[in-house]
């Protein structure tokens, strides 16, 4: 019991450690990416550290699993590197001992992950959209930007070609005024500059030199071009307040895994339902055809002289059956369209439905590799845990961002896609641990001595761009 208390005190000082500065990079990455417009909405501290909150749970449900596998690699290895390991082998104690606590422990931890990503994740996740939705409607000037779309705007959408960082000046319009009724108005300016009026609940869009095109709703054929020198556009419910609206809507990765279930086995009912329908009218159409082909329908005789028909018939009716046969193509090509959009649907949600269940899993998977690995590496450290932790991270991420995508477009299954990670780096961890506990290898092996090589060459390198 004094050698599990023992061993369980040693990684919580390196998985503290690593989960801090782990979920710190992903904070920088994130302050970078949204710093500048969430600081010029002038937004009060409180919303800031809501936001921050927010997405702290997405940052943690992924650094979580990466600090478990840093903690048992610098953990293991600084007892390997001080020969503890050999003092326990020595007292008739084998390493696998060691590694039992370790392993209940992240069998706790996958399970507290489980019910974090099924129940926290997606309610910050579905509370964090809402803000910050609220966030760009609040001065939503900021979110425009030379070169893309900008759909921020109630009922209108702008495009810009540069923007002056200077004057501010945009240059380069294209204003869609999205109707009711019938196409957009469209509005094509040389520049244009922005002012808030009436105590900033409206942003005004001065426009300068450009043409306005308009298609009469009532009579589609009726289109107009008007010039003008100089037009103002005033974009209605811009306001300078924060205004949180509730959102029924939610994404896959704002569900629960019951909500999902239900959006996968509504996709399968209209599977079914299209699928039934398909049949029908296909069937029939081929049917027909099949019939008119066997009775001689297409070319039928002359009941009293026994002629076939003249040519003129015999065109018009061949081109009646190609008719017929377009028409069911098509039919089936869209019907056979609506059937992969609801597969693709239900794959997608089934994806996010095992992505839960794989990654927190991950706890576990990596102790299978952070603790042999240490041990048998014989040179603890964070240089040891960093190397060895990138080489894995890569691995992992890269089978389930592929697997992903290929579960997504039906090439594989989903339970495949999301589980193919765990099972090739489980596979190899299951194979060191038992090479560990038969002491088929060691630090010195040439495994060992290629990964450290790898880890030196990557050291060189950020020496020379330092």
């Amino acid at each position: 019991m004094i050698l599990v208390r023992y061993v369980l005190k040693e990684l919580i000082g390196p998985f503290l450690a690593a989960l801090f500065g782990i979920t710190f990079l992903f904070v920088v990455d994130f302050l970078v990416k949204i710093l500048d417009n969430v600081l010029s909405k002038g937004l009060p501290a409180s919303t800031v550290l809501e936001i921050f909150v927010l997405n702290l749970a997405w940052m943690l449900s992924l650094s979580i699993p990466m600090a478990v596998l840093v903690a048992c690699l610098m953990a293991f290895g600084r007892l390997s590197g001080d020969h503890e390991i050999t003092a326990v082998k020595a007292a008739g104690v084998s390493p696998l001992s060691l590694m039992r606590p370790v392993m209940l422990v992240a069998l706790l931890v996958t399970v507290l992950m489980i019910l974090f990503n099924n129940w926290i994740l997606p309610e910050a996740n579905h509370r964090s959209v809402e803000l910050m939705n609220a966030v760009s409607r609040k001065k939503p000037h900021v979110f425009i930007d030379a070169g893309r779309l900008i759909t921020q705007f109630p009922d209108v959408q702008l495009w810009v070609n540069r923007i002056d960082p200077v004057s501010g000046v945009l240059y380069g319009i294209q204003v869609y005024e999205l109707e009711k009724k019938g196409a957009p108005r469209v509005v094509y300016a040389d520049s244009a500059t922005l002012d808030y009026v009436d105590n900033g609940a409206t942003l005004m869009f001065r426009m300068r030199s450009g043409e306005t095109h308009i298609v009469d709703p009532d009579k589609p054929e009726s289109y107009f071009r008007i010039r003008f020198f100089s037009q103002d556009l005033a974009m209605q419910n811009v306001d300078d307040r924060l205004e949180r609206r509730s959102r029924s809507y939610r994404s896959d990765r704002e569900m629960p895994v019951e909500m999902m279930m239900d959006v996968v086995n509504e996709a399968r009912a209209k599977y079914d339902t299209v699928s039934l329908l398909a049949r029908d009218k296909r069937l029939a159409p081929l049917i027909s055809t099949k019939n008119m082909v066997i009775g001689d329908s297409i070319v039928p005789r002359d009941a009293a002289g026994g002629n076939p028909l003249d040519s003129v018939q015999r065109r018009r009716s061949l081109q009646r059956i190609r008719m017929q046969e377009i028409s069911a193509l098509r039919n089936t090509e869209r019907l056979w369209g609506r059937m992969e959009a609801e597969q693709k649907r239900a794959a997608q949600y089934l994806v996010e439905i095992h992505k839960k269940f794989s990654t927190s899993f991950a706890c576990f998977i990596f102790v299978l590799i952070g603790a042999p690995l240490g041990i048998m590496a014989r040179k603890g450290g964070i240089g040891t845990g960093i190397i060895y932790s990138l080489a894995f991270f890569v691995i992992y991420w890269i089978c389930l961002i592929g697997g992903e995508n290929l579960a997504d477009r039906l090439i594989i299954s989903p339970e495949l896609a999301m589980w193919a990670s765990n099972i090739i780096i489980g596979a190899f961890g299951i194979f060191i641990t038992i090479a560990m506990v038969r002491d088929r290898f060691t630090g010195d092996s040439k495994f060992f001595r290629a990964m450290r090589a790898i880890g030196r060459k990557f050291r060189s390198i950020g020496r020379v761009h330092a």
